[in-house]
């Protein structure tokens, strides 16, 4: 089954996460393989991805293979290490007042690999084709948010989009295509579109199918030539496979969780990039309780959970950790409101100011109430299969049991558990979202949010839901979302714990600028270099 890259995605899946530190930096290890003895002389960079249905990048249904495709094809708007837009194709832009239309200026000195010239035409064509293209196609999703364009010129055009959206910019990431090169010939089983000819940093050499493809650099690259000159591409069959393949010395690069770092440390491999995914571990409460409509309440569980230490033991310091539902390697994070640190007097403070007190002695708070005296009582939701979120539903339990808490561990198999979220069957959850370049935090946390499991409701916060996605720039974005996590961390209806890092793990054949993104692994691949050319 072909995966669907889930990149402008609003709507989030659950998913199992971890934690780490250290993004961006280089653990350095000795190798025993290397894969330039199996390439006899040639200096080749191994890669990986699945087998192609179509070499058309807007065509194209499978994450592995857009990945690959993005070393032959630029994006109309690019995003740096924070998520920022940055140039690309598109040199300078601006929106309207309205922040429906975005004036677009384009680089006037790419070419593409063929040697005609990169123009609007190109731009317009390409957002035609993915309009043409399968509904699971990669970037169909750019139609949620533009609805059409204006060339205004050889090199400019105008986007228009469905509504004002701080987030339209994250829309425009798509791969440009040429016009002459594609037209009449976009369907996936046209012989053009398994002969790929774009404007990126390397041109296809050749490709056989099922086997392998030859990328060469490309001279004209505007960002200049790459200084590896050659790549190869083998198919395989999963990730599996690529794992193996990168154990046995045959791929110079693998993709996984950064808690893997630990095992390869072992094995002997050179180097391991960290990189903030979009990973976003929390715990929820349930809004439906009583208990946890008091702040203090939700406050005071807040304080009791040691987050840096659960990312120390549990996670193994793989994860960067946060206050807000916000990816903190991101431009938009506001590091400046309530962080809640691990503090067990504030914590007992908070309950005996809610009423909480131990009345009999026997270790456990009550509390009085219309029905009497009434115990302090909570169940913490899990999924059984999740190590690190069995781990943390107990450590939280340890700790709430410390403060007086009679507490109940609700550990369920993976559809049992999410069927308990979503009906609200829980007083806490630890969870996770995998959460999308195009946040959209009004689903988990707007009164009629979809994915609001938690029943939260908050007319302040619906109002600077409303204000962030409305915001037009970035300044006036990056304001919006600034207050907007200030009322999200003061409220308390996540308690953030952190963001898991995945790695990049190379052989000790590749060095240089390695800085790999989320959205883009070879964000700086024509920075990359063979080690073994310093020496």
């Amino acid at each position: 089954m072909k995966k669907k890259l889930t990149v402008l995605l609003l709507l989030c899946i659950l998913i199992f996460t971890g934690c780490a530190e250290g993004e961006g930096e280089k653990n350095k290890f000795n190798v025993s393989g290397d894969v330039a003895q199996s390439q006899g002389e040639t200096r080749v960079l191994t890669l990986s991805m699945r087998v192609p249905e179509t070499l058309n990048p807007l065509r194209n249904r499978e994450e592995t293979v857009d990945t690959i495709l993005k070393l032959i094809y630029q994006p109309l708007i690019a995003f740096d290490e924070a998520g920022k837009a940055s140039p690309s194709i598109a040199e300078s832009w601006s929106f309207s007042k309205d922040g429906l239309t975005l004036s677009i200026q384009l680089r006037s000195d790419i070419t593409w690999q063929n040697g005609s010239q990169l123009t609007a035409d190109d731009v317009a064509f390409s957002i035609d084709t993915i309009r043409a293209a399968a509904d699971d196609s990669v970037y169909k999703k750019v139609l949620d948010y533009v609805s059409g364009y204006s060339k205004t010129g050889q090199y400019s055009i105008d986007i228009h989009f469905r509504s004002s959206f701080s987030k339209n910019l994250a829309a425009l990431c798509f791969p440009v295509i040429s016009a002459a090169y594609y037209q009449g010939q976009t369907d996936v089983k046209s012989g053009v579109n398994m002969s790929p000819m774009g404007s990126g940093a390397y041109s296809m050499q050749s490709y056989s199918v099922g086997s392998e493809m030859k990328l060469t650099a490309n001279a004209s690259y505007f960002d200049g030539k790459p200084e590896i000159e050659t790549i190869s591409v083998r198919t395989t069959g999963g990730e599996e496979t690529d794992i193996y393949a990168f154990d046995q010395g045959m791929a110079d690069i693998l993709v996984t969780d950064a808690i893997e770092t630990g095992r390869y440390a072992d094995e002997g491999v050179s180097g391991v990039y960290q990189f903030t995914s979009n990973e976003y571990d929390f715990i929820g409460f349930n809004f439906q309780r009583s208990l946890f409509q008091d702040k203090k309440m939700r406050q005071a569980i807040a304080y009791a959970l040691p987050k840096e230490a659960i990312c120390e033991t549990v996670y193994l310091q793989y994860a960067k950790t946060a206050n807000t539902p916000v990816n903190p390697g991101s431009w938009l994070y506001e590091e400046n409101v309530a962080p809640f640190d691990y503090d067990t007097d504030m914590a007992e403070t908070l309950l005996k100011n809610s009423g909480w007190i131990d009345t009999n002695g026997d270790g456990r708070l009550e509390k009085d109430g219309e029905n009497g005296q009434e115990q302090l009582h909570v169940t913490i939701l899990a999924n059984q299969e999740n190590s690190a979120r069995r781990q943390v539903a107990a450590k939280l339990g340890e700790e709430l049991t410390l403060l007086g808490f009679d507490v109940s561990l609700d550990m369920q198999p993976f559809e049992q558990y999410q069927e308990k979220f979503i009906n609200g069957d829980f007083d806490l959850v630890v969870g996770g979202w995998q959460m999308s370049p195009v946040t959209d935090l009004y689903s988990f946390f707007g009164s009629k949010g979809s994915m609001n499991y938690i029943g939260y409701q908050d007319e302040q916060t619906d109002a600077l839901l409303l204000a962030a996605d409305q915001a037009v720039g970035e300044g006036a974005t990056l304001l919006a979302y600034s207050s907007l996590q200030k009322r999200i961390a003061e409220e308390l209806p996540y308690i953030s714990i952190a963001f898991r890092n995945k790695a990049m793990f190379t052989s000790n054949r590749v060095g240089g600028v390695i800085a790999p993104t989320e959205e883009n692994i070879f964000y700086s691949i024509n920075r990359w270099t063979f080690e073994s050319e310093k020496e």
